[in-house]
């Protein structure tokens, strides 16, 4: 039974598999090798996904839910998705626990479930084109993904009936793709990831089959999307301008613009310019208003210029992280949709001071790859040895606010580190243990993953007692949590998914 990859995409997945040796694309009934990852309902409560979802966008928005992958694993609050709020067609909604939710006529959806629709689609194309049932694969996520995005990804797999044999890191899964079947290469690459979602850069040595990942950065909240909304940011102050009609509170032109948007940008990879129409954009206030407007290639790179030069600055911010230098890169791969772009390949050309490599297919590198990396570990096979890393230190929380680092960013995984603590308090019974994900040296300045409460503790004098807490990270980045009080052994061990918000009351040993 053969075990598939799938690239999860913001925009659109691809699913991949390796047979007699060779990877290829899982095509869908009409030929077409990715599907939209978009989720829809009409007003009798059918659901869609893929291709008639993302048709529904255009007469439905309002009922149609497209990059819930950027929401997976964020609170409702936080300033990347308050950020989101104004661009959506749907709405969102905080559940009780403070995390995102996504309103779909009478439904409200975890970003999770719907994520999981897309997984479940992709199950039943692959069992389609394969003939056989399909129960296990492997799933590409940013390399910036958190603890909690990891973690709801593989939960979304499983609620599609999927086991998740690894979760793999993109740009690791399209250096797979690269560099499969040349065992001869010897080089250190450079991923330049840009997708529909997400931005990942990722600096691996490979050589004999041996991937080894030096070091990894990105951020899951850049990506096409963006360039999309910043043509359709120009569109409706064009049309403010001349009309005073603000567009961008208008459900369904606001779905119309981002449509024409993204077909602008994608026609100025090959075009000087191109013309945006779109009769009736207000058919309830003046049904002979309509947008007519020419946008020139030189005007969507001034429009997109901060949004490639941010990715600049990631790749600067990863290379001096971890002491790298240009003189170290032997080949730059681009890899995402957004590669395709004349701009980013121009800048990436002039950061890295050489032309990249584009002749892997930006759309299928990344599913290929993690059907390379299931094939490896269906058949136990040594042909490739995958070294990846965190993206994210992780740290405890300290008496004070304060995070000590327990597993520093860009370390090998699978991993294990063990720390002593101790209390704060004389007569403490209990402690709590609260884990924290970034580069911040305080927590408000990092993304909590855990808290849980260990009890039992002996009575004694502040400083006595010993507590160790043990993190343990897995292959695919995921990461549980065990502490133990020495003297009473009494023990607490959780895997990382829990969101409370409870207060440390600890001091690291000899502190």
């Amino acid at each position: 039974m053969p075990v598939i990859g799938i690239d999860l995409g913001t925009s659109n997945t691809c699913a991949a598999v390796v047979i007699d040796g060779k990877p290829r694309v899982i095509l869908d009934e009409k030929g077409r090798a990715t599907l939209p990852s978009v989720m829809s309902i009409n007003r009798k409560g059918q659901f869609y996904i893929g291709y008639m979802a993302k048709a529904q966008m255009a007469v439905q928005p309002e009922r149609t839910a497209h990059s819930a992958k950027r929401l997976l694993g964020q609170r409702f609050d936080s300033p990347d998705v308050q950020h989101l709020l104004p661009f959506l067609s749907y709405v969102i909604t905080p559940t009780e626990e403070g995390m995102t939710s996504i309103v779909l006529g009478d439904h409200a959806l975890s970003p999770t479930q719907v994520s999981a629709a897309v997984l479940k689609k992709v199950k039943a194309l692959a069992e389609n084109a394969l003939h056989v049932p399909i129960e296990q694969a492997v799933i590409s996520v940013p390399a910036h993904f958190d603890n909690i995005q990891r973690q709801e990804t593989k939960e979304a797999a499983e609620i599609a009936g999927l086991e998740v044999t690894r979760l793999i890191n993109e740009p690791t899964a399209a250096a797979l793709a690269y560099g499969f079947g040349s065992s001869d290469i010897t080089k250190t690459i450079a991923i330049y990831d840009f997708g529909g979602g997400t931005f990942d850069i990722s600096v691996l040595e490979i050589g004999e089959g041996i991937y080894n990942v030096l070091a990894t950065g990105g951020d899951t909240f850049l990506g096409g999307n963006d360039f999309n909304q910043a043509i359709a940011n120009w569109i409706y102050d064009i049309f403010k301008q001349k009309t005073g009609i603000d567009l961008s509170y208008l459900t369904l032109a606001k779905q119309r613009i981002l449509d024409a948007s993204e077909y602008a940008k994608m026609q100025l990879s090959s075009q000087s310019s191109t013309k945006i129409e779109l009769p009736n954009i207000v058919p309830d206030i003046d049904p002979k208003l309509y947008i007519s407007e020419t946008l020139t290639r030189a005007k969507l790179e001034e429009l997109c210029l901060p949004l490639v030069e941010r990715s600049c600055r990631i790749c600067r911010s990863v290379f001096e992280s971890a002491g790298l230098r240009m003189s170290d890169i032997d080949e730059v791969i681009m890899v995402g949709g957004m590669t395709k772009m004349p701009l980013i390949r121009q800048k990436v050309e002039e950061w890295f001071h050489k032309k990249p490599n584009t002749s892997i297919n930006p759309d299928e590198a990344v599913g290929i790859g993690a059907a390379i990396q299931a094939m490896a570990l269906d058949n136990d096979d040594d042909v490739v040895l995958l070294l990846d890393v965190i993206p994210l230190t992780l740290s405890i929380e300290a008496a004070g606010g304060v995070c000590i680092p327990l597993v520093k960013k860009n370390t090998k995984v699978p991993h294990k580190v063990s720390r002593i603590f101790t209390t704060s308090r004389d007569n403490q019974e209990s402690v709590i243990v609260s884990i924290y994900q970034g580069e911040g040296s305080h927590v408000q300045d990092n993304t909590k993953l855990a808290t849980f409460e260990l009890t039992g503790i002996r009575p004694a004098k502040r400083m006595e007692p010993r507590i160790e807490v043990s993190l343990r990270i897995d292959v695919s980045g995921i990461m549980s949590v065990t502490a133990v009080d020495l003297d009473s052994k009494q023990s607490r061990s959780i895997q990382v998914v829990d969101m409370s918000t409870k207060a440390l009351d600890l001091l690291e040993e000899g502190e």
